[in-house]
């Protein structure tokens, strides 16, 4: 008998969830990205101004949820991770009740589901480190279950409403929010659909979607930084057109599609089988099409950005599961088999935590390590400061010394360029602040900017390596 009560789903899908992220819970980093999000979140709980005080590339929503959830639910790093494996389950969630209301069957929409969680749980750069594609997500799913939950007017309301709230954590939902009513008008043109209907409920749906985003204009306007706000939001993200090839393209592409065979193979049936229903086969088509473009337009190879994908492809892939066995190519029938079904999934789980506890288990701790000296050192007033490694910041109660929190934007060109950085300005902020500590990665080389060599051997002296030379912890001499 299936068990189909919505509490039993839910925990189906956190039980599978935890199974699969509990190792990554444990090191300190995974992606730097992620430490951003904690670092800045820190800074507004102190009362600073994003994209004023301190400067990032990402939209404020993200550090918001941070924040937010540090807040509720404390400082701790694996607790963080914890609560985005439970964002995962609830996204699993959300689609799953969204293929229910969409007319597929319990299999497939638990399914699809189950295959959402395996898809952000087993490469790193593609789901395992939480990234706002982690939980933009939850918003697209929700609204993905209202906009199928047909018949009520403000029920579209509500749904770009979700989609509003994704916005701001990074602007690519728009392609979500696109999709969803160029749908409904594409309905209307098949005649499926009514006219006024398809218009008024997708004009509903844009009109409340803008609201979480006109709300964050308010904010910096009444605060007088709407100047500062836009330029970082809008004018930088310009300066950084793709000058990629289309083989870069195809590559980026279709590297996505061979990580996750056999599920490209599902997707593919579920779009070729005349037993999933013609209106979720073009929903699913459209949708895809729409966020892939999200993906590839911005022609860089970042795994994360397939997150947003993994929605509409796991959308589709799961409608494999209500195909009947015999109207499926021979080749592929023994898949659908349960002794072999699940012993490969068995294998599977075992593969994924062995690997990960070769990836995130078995490897030294070079940041948490650097922080427990500092901790044990540091004395009231002194501050650090941090070359790489910004985690370090969050783990030891300290504001960074430059406005530019992720290292990259301090220390690449192209980000220098686009953000306007007065650098001379924030390397004399920086020394003039007189850091107690200066931490650096070796050798100094890697960075590949000589501007804080002298600075080092005037004042500063080593006092401790991590990690076979990893990193070195350089202190003020006490005579400067």
């Amino acid at each position: 008998m299936k068990v189909t009560h919505p509490t039993t789903v839910l925990g189906i899908f956190l039980l599978t969830g935890f199974a699969l992220r509990f190792i990554s819970f444990f090191p300190t980093v995974i992606d730097h990205d992620e430490s951003t999000y904690i670092v800045i979140a820190d800074l507004l709980m102190k009362g600073y101004t994003y994209q004023v005080d301190f400067i990032d590339t990402k939209p404020i929503g993200i550090f918001l949820v941070f924040a937010a959830l540090q807040e509720l639910f404390g400082n701790s790093i694996m607790m963080l991770r914890a609560v985005a494996t439970a964002v995962i389950a609830l996204t699993s969630f959300f689609l799953y009740k969204a293929k229910r209301q969409n007319g597929s069957s319990h299999s497939a929409a638990l399914a699809a589901g189950i295959i959402y969680i395996f898809l952000n749980s087993i490469y790193t750069r593609y789901g395992v480190s939480p990234n706002t594609e982690t939980y933009f997500n939850l918003f697209t799913a929700i609204a993905l279950w209202l906009y199928f939950s047909k018949g009520e007017w403000w029920k579209y309301g509500l749904a770009g409403l979700s989609l509003g709230v994704g916005f701001i954590l990074k602007y690519v939902v728009l392609f979500d929010g696109v999709a969803f009513g160029l749908f409904l008008l594409w309905l209307a043109y098949r005649e499926e659909y009514e006219w006024k209907k398809a218009w008024l409920n997708s004009i509903l749906m844009a009109g409340l979607a803008a609201l979480p985003f006109l709300l964050v204009l308010g904010y910096y306007y009444n605060a007088a930084y709407l100047e500062d706000f836009w330029f970082h939001t809008f004018v930088v993200s310009g300066r950084y057109p793709s000058s990629k090839g289309g083989l870069h393209y195809l590559e980026f592409f279709f590297q996505f599609f061979l990580r996750y065979l056999p599920v490209t193979v599902f997707f593919i049936l579920a779009l070729w089988s005349k037993q999933v229903s013609r209106p979720t086969k073009q929903f699913g088509i459209f949708w895809s099409l729409f966020v892939l473009m999200a993906v590839l337009i911005p022609g860089n190879s970042y795994g994360h950005y397939f997150i947003q994908f993994m929605l509409p492809f796991s959308f589709l892939a799961g409608s494999f599961f209500e195909i009947e066995k015999e109207y499926l190519p021979r080749w592929i029938r023994w898949i659908r088999q349960a002794r072999i079904g699940y012993s490969l999934l068995g294998l599977l789980f075992v593969a994924h935590l062995f690997f990960q506890k070769k990836d995130y288990l078995d490897h030294q701790d070079y940041q948490l390590e650097a922080a427990n000296y500092l901790n044990t050192h540091l004395e009231e007033g002194d501050r650090i400061y941090m070359a790489e490694d910004h985690i370090v910041y969050h783990l030891t109660d300290q504001v960074p010394l430059t406005k530019y929190v992720h290292p990259s934007l301090f220390w690449e060109e192209k980000h220098i360029k686009a953000l306007e950085m007065p650098l001379e300005e924030e390397i004399n902020r920086i020394k003039t602040a007189k850091p107690r500590y200066l931490i650096f990665r070796l050798p100094y080389e890697d960075l590949k900017d000589d501007r804080f060599d002298s600075f080092r051997e005037n004042y500063y002296h080593p006092v401790d390596t991590i990690g076979d030379d990893f990193i070195i912890i350089l202190e003020r001499n006490t005579e400067s």
